[in-house]
């Protein structure tokens, strides 16, 4: 890795989907905490190269690792995509009064342990209810919680997007982000988010075997709301090489 080159690290790492963006953006990944081995399988699938955090013979649990017990390096940028089932208007939406919400503060404690070499920015992701959840409250709490870290934070420093709109994926999924700004390297938290959109056609038989046959557990039901989501989709006339 040359000097000049940014760093990030990964909390709540999952399969890697964070990393991989980062990494097509010029930005390695060097280390990734994930708990879950069935996930750090998968992403040492997808990803090579990255110290994925342990203790002993298993992945280490977020709540457990201390930033120099388990010698993470300092890096440029921490990513975290840490769970939203707690924000999630889907959900129960219990927010910080819940065991899953409260993992939000490892973040903020981990940052505290780099001391002065906490990174440069953090980029959060979660459901877009945070922003609106209790009047606001949940974003409030964030927000100070960034802020006392010593980083640039407002409302604009967060954007609500969709993967449909903005790539190749066929999924339509809305995630709110976040971004602070260290005001120790930044002289505001200023940043745009994008609005462009992917103008590539999408073709739902790129993504799914129509011809091919697999086990009946794979299948969904005929009245399950996304077989009948990908029903209308198979007879979107965009579909080349679909079912009719």
């Amino acid at each position: 890795m040359q000097q000049n080159e940014l760093k990030a690290g990964a909390l709540f790492a999952g399969i890697g989907g964070f990393c991989l963006g980062f990494a097509q953006a010029g930005i390695k990944t060097v280390w990734a905490i994930e708990n879950n081995p069935a996930s750090v399988q998968t992403y040492q699938h997808n990803i090579s190269g990255v110290r994925i955090v342990m203790d002993g013979d298993l992945p280490a649990s977020i709540k457990d690792v201390k930033v120099q017990t388990h010698q993470l390096e300092p890096v440029d940028v921490l990513h975290a995509g840490f769970p939203c089932q707690s924000f999630s208007m889907a959900g129960e939406r219990k927010g910080f009064d819940d065991e899953r919400g409260q993992l939000f503060y490892e973040i903020i404690r981990i940052v505290k342990e780099f001391g002065n070499n906490k990174p440069s920015v953090i980029v959060l992701e979660n459901s877009p209810h945070l922003r609106n959840g209790e009047g606001g409250a949940w974003f409030l709490e964030v927000s100070k919680e960034l802020k006392s870290l010593g980083y640039w934070f407002r409302e604009s420093s967060s954007a609500e997007l969709d993967c449909y709109d903005l790539t190749p994926l066929p999924q339509k999924r809305n995630r709110l982000f976040m971004v602070a700004f260290s005001i120790d390297h930044f002289k505001n938290g200023r940043l745009t988010f994008p609005t462009s959109r992917f103008l590539g056609e999408k073709n739902l038989a790129d993504y799914i075997d129509f011809a091919g046959e697999q086990d009946e557990e794979y299948y969904l039901h005929e009245e399950n709301r996304y077989h009948k989501m990908i029903s209308d989709e198979v007879d979107d006339k965009n579909c080349r090489g679909c079912p009719r």
